[in-house]
């Protein structure tokens, strides 16, 4: 770091730099950090003072998940469930510092303001907070668990929350209230835990409950044949009639959806009321509201949703386009996963045919890879050049929702918030936020 007159120190970072708007690539190329704030941005190695020369590692934005859980205190998901832990919140924050990001919006609505900064000066991860405090919301998260909601969280209101500082709507709709991978590795696996004293894994509490309520979560599904095929892999044969699996999966799943549509219809009211944007649980069971509500201040989330065939995914976010929709990919743990698993096929279909405005992460049962790992993934497999893979967690965000946050690109006046990723862009090598690191790898 290098002294300027008055003792304001700066610093400069030399290496391939791109801005993250998709397209500006400098090689070599410097931005220089002053006072928190980035001072300039350009070709060549810039001033001396300050120089830290990165050699051809590339030089980012700090990266922007709009789509992440678990980054608070208060209720977690859409289901109002008891909140995490001090330590659980700060691992998963360390989990996205570490994977480049600096910024992430917490959707998970339910948590009061208070709580929401309770953790927020003890970590470097900037926290953007979202609120779906609405009585259909509470209803839905009521019906599918609601054990972490007090009094106050089912009282709150969406303008209360935006009035104190929450900047987005959502998430609205989940795993959890629509029949999604919440069920399948939480809710499904405890109730046959407690009617049969057995173990089912999520892969096989997916296909019970696909095979009684098919991927639009919808009874009238009902297959019988997939039903026994289920059933014995799940080793319930015997333990349980198939009337009694039909039972039980309906009665876990189905009591909250048709509320957490409603507070899809809620949400859109409020976002036209307001101008806040609003993130919705797009998947196979509430794409036709979604397609219903969208507009251009909707961020339809995990476009490709597992529950979603390639060539659906692929119709309902044409159709969201039209509409002005955002739309977001969720890397989840697929790109970790085997490359021949089919629930990474959607998110790849969407890439190839120019349907992805952002990528997030969501939760996967808490194994979620960071936002980088599929930004990497796509560039491996040739989808996608780095520039645009970059811009897809950066300067996308940035362009579309500013009032979101003034980060994502690397622009005089906006925060020194930068990712150094190692020169094939598979790696992050360092992250600084508000000019200031905040990790290096060892």
């Amino acid at each position: 770091m290098g002294p300027r007159p008055g003792g304001r120190v700066i610093r400069t970072l030399v290496g391939t730099v791109v801005t993250g708007d998709g397209r500006t690539v400098h090689e070599p190329g410097h931005v220089v950090l002053e006072a928190g704030r980035i001072a300039a941005v350009g070709a060549g190695r810039g001033p001396i003072d300050g120089r830290q020369d990165f050699g051809r590692a590339i030089v980012g934005p700090g990266l922007i998940n709009l789509h992440a859980h678990g980054l608070t205190l208060g209720p977690i998901h859409a289901t109002g469930s008891p909140s995490l832990t001090v330590d659980e919140v700060t691992a998963f924050k360390d989990r996205h510092l570490r994977g480049g990001t600096t910024t992430a919006m917490s959707v998970d609505g339910f948590p009061l303001w208070d709580e929401s900064q309770t953790l927020a000066s003890t970590h470097p991860l900037e926290i953007v907070k979202c609120t779906a405090h609405s009585p259909a919301n509470v209803r839905a998260a009521e019906r599918a668990d609601g054990s972490g909601l007090g009094e106050a969280h089912k009282l709150a209101t969406m303008a209360e929350l935006l009035a104190q500082g929450a900047r987005c709507i959502g998430e609205i709709g989940a795993g959890g209230t629509l029949g999604g991978g919440m069920q399948d590795y939480a809710y499904l696996p405890a109730a046959v835990l407690d009617r049969t004293g057995r173990v089912v894994d999520a892969t096989q509490a997916r296909a019970l409950k696909e095979a009684v309520l098919g991927r639009t979560i919808d009874p009238s599904n009902l297959d019988r044949v997939a039903l026994e095929a289920a059933m014995e892999r799940a080793d319930l044969i015997g333990a349980l009639s198939e009337d009694d699996v039909v039972d039980l999966v309906t009665e876990c799943v189905m009591p909250s959806m048709a509320h957490a549509y409603d507070g899809m219809r809620e949400a859109r009211q409020v976002s036209d009321d307001t101008g806040a944007p609003f993130i919705v649980h797009h998947a196979a069971a509430s794409a036709e509201i979604v397609v219903e509500i969208a507009n251009e201040r909707m961020i339809a989330g995990h476009c490709n949703h597992p529950s979603f065939l390639p060539d659906e995914a692929v119709h309902y976010a044409r159709e969201l386009r039209r509409r002005g929709a955002t739309l977001e990919l969720s890397g989840l743990d697929l790109m970790s996963k085997r490359a021949d698993l089919p629930d990474a096929a959607p998110f790849r279909a969407l890439v190839r045919a120019g349907l992805v405005d952002v990528v997030g992460t969501d939760y996967a049962g808490s194994k979620y890879d960071p936002v980088s790992t599929p930004l990497f993934a796509i560039v491996r497999e040739g989808l996608a050049d780095m520039p645009s893979a970059v811009a897809l967690a950066s300067g996308n965000v940035a362009g579309r929702f500013p009032e979101l946050t003034s980060a994502g690109l690397l622009e005089p006046g906006r925060p020194a918030d930068i990712a150094i990723f190692d020169e094939t862009f598979a790696s992050v090598q360092r992250v600084v936020k508000a000019g200031e690191d905040a990790y290096v790898r060892s």
